[in-house]
């Protein structure tokens, strides 16, 4: 075995053998084909921001629902961000909003894993490791292997397996042409907005059965 096969199989083996289950914050990345697609971008601003944000807030405690981050004045209110919990049909290309975190602006980075490490800066990633450590109350080391910890935590969310299940690229190209549609959890405040919303941009599926 050269030197790259036996790396690759090393890399598996540390895949398969790490435990994350206990962790509270691991990364995450939306899939590709619904990057830039949420039903945040497709409603209003003033929905989103002057009516279901303060709700949020006021119903999580205004704190971190991850880390318990707590701001200490109406100044740092703005690190607690809205993070939308989502499924995916790809199958269908659907995105089901399920649900809307409060989770502080740390912990929201590992939301998008993949955009995070490409903008971090040397001292910025250092620091989330340091927040990743502190939350997940795990030894140092583990931060030396955390590309094998993405890599685990998104191969636990199985969207390449479920992407993989399209069967031809035809299928794939035709589906990369039609638009993202969304549905809402109608737990969600003020679901009937928002679904009248993205049903008025006519992105609204609706189940036929």
């Amino acid at each position: 075995m050269g030197i790259k096969g036996a790396a690759k199989t090393s890399r598996k083996k540390k895949i398969e053998e790490l435990n994350i289950t206990d962790f509270k914050l691991l990364p995450s990345a939306k899939p590709p084909l619904f990057h830039g697609y949420t039903v945040r971008k497709t409603v209003t601003d003033h929905l989103w921001r002057k009516k279901i944000r303060p709700l949020i807030l006021e119903q999580q405690g205004k704190k971190c629902s991850i880390c318990g981050w707590t701001p200490e004045n109406d100044t740092e209110i703005r690190h607690l961000h809205l993070h939308e919990i989502e499924e995916y049909d790809f199958l269908n290309k659907i995105c089901n909003l399920i649900d809307i975190q409060l989770i502080c602006k740390k912990c929201h980075s590992f939301q998008h894993i993949i955009r995070t490490e490409l903008v971090s800066t040397k001292e910025q990633w250092e620091d989330l490791m340091q927040h990743f450590i502190k939350v997940n109350e795990c030894s140092p080391e583990i931060v030396d292997d955390f590309d094998v910890i993405i890599a685990k935590a998104l191969q636990s969310e199985g969207y390449k397996r479920k992407f993989l299940e399209l069967s031809s690229l035809d299928e794939i190209i035709e589906l990369g042409q039609k638009p993202v549609r969304f549905t809402i959890d109608p737990h969600i405040p003020y679901a009937q907005e928002l679904i009248k919303q993205v049903e008025k941009k006519g992105l609204l599926y609706e189940s036929k059965s």
